[in-house]
């Protein structure tokens, strides 16, 4: 992970803070996690974490997150970006009605 660029506070948006605090406490990883650091390559997450890591999202953010989408999310940054996404698709549905 050395050599990542490590967002913090003003840097990083809420969800994004949030979600390094699930996947430190659903991972056991301990310290700073950078944003953009690979879930599964560079921090090692384990799948049975994965699946923890996934209902905690669906349950924190009220969302349902499809399985191919969050596949690709393999960071930080990719899973608020995909949260984010989400998130404002519901509120335009919810819009519709």
């Amino acid at each position: 992970v050395s050599g990542r660029i490590l967002r913090t506070g003003d840097q990083m948006n809420e969800t994004e803070r949030k979600i390094r605090e699930i996947v430190a406490k659903t991972a056991e990883l301990p310290g700073e996690i950078p944003v953009d650091a690979n879930l599964y390559l560079d921090l090692g997450v384990a799948s049975v974490h994965a699946m923890h890591l996934l209902l905690e999202l669906e349950q924190q953010f009220d969302v349902s997150v499809p399985d191919e989408d969050f596949v690709e999310a393999t960071s930080i940054a990719r899973l608020a970006a995909m949260v984010d996404r989400l998130r404002a698709e519901q509120v335009s549905e919810t819009d519709r009605a």
